[in-house]
């Protein structure tokens, strides 16, 4: 019998997925209207800006090296390349986040039927399809972002191309990946010990 936790968990992810994916619509939504209609009140695209002043000064002894902030920039009227860099930058950490937030929740429900069939080579399977999905997700999704943030900045901003360094939750991503695709071996083995101890019995 499965445990009461990995229920509630599978609720929770999957009220989490269901979530994500009305957020994800939400700003395909967005991206339409920016391409085609215009950018209505409280639409617009979030780009960074460095060496922004601010209105603080320091203690004595110390100094402000640098401050940068992040814009909402509504384009006026229908911005087609606007908007389709906008994608760029939104779409591909989406995406990956929904496609392994699907994985899991995949791997959670075949865990209610047993701990036998949580522990098969077809979780090592999602686990191991979870793994790719983070590396290949994140590494795309830190390209398509920086080049698409440094060409809107370049044509909404006045302040020309700048190339971002990727988020942190890059190497949070990566190294998840990493994680999950060694789990995945270890389960497998696993399994495969497992196996030959039941047909030796």
């Amino acid at each position: 019998m499965a445990t009461k936790w990995i229920n509630r968990l599978e609720i929770v992810l999957s009220l989490g997925l269901v979530l994500g994916c009305l957020g994800a619509l939400t700003a395909l939504g967005a991206t339409v209207m920016i391409a085609f209609f215009g950018t209505a009140t409280g639409i617009g695209i979030p780009l960074h800006v460095h060496d922004v002043p601010v209105p603080v000064l320091p203690v004595p002894g110390a100094e402000i090296v640098s401050a940068a902030a992040e814009v909402t920039v509504r384009p006026v009227g229908a911005s087609p390349a606007a908007a389709l860099f906008y994608l760029l930058q939104w779409a591909p950490p989406t995406a990956t986040g929904l496609l392994a937030l699907f994985t899991v929740v995949r791997a959670l429900r075949r865990a209610r039927s047993g701990d036998r069939a949580l522990f098969s080579a077809t979780t090592a399977g999602h686990l191991r399809r979870l793994g790719w999905i983070l590396i290949a997700g994140s590494l795309v999704s830190a390209v398509s972002g920086t080049v698409a943030q440094a060409i809107l900045s370049g044509m909404l901003l006045m302040t020309g191309q700048m190339f971002d360094p990727p988020p942190g939750g890059t190497l949070v991503a990566l190294v998840a990946g990493l994680c999950a695709l060694g789990v995945s071996e270890i389960v497998r083995r696993g399994v495969v010990l497992l196996d030959e101890v039941e047909a030796t019995i």
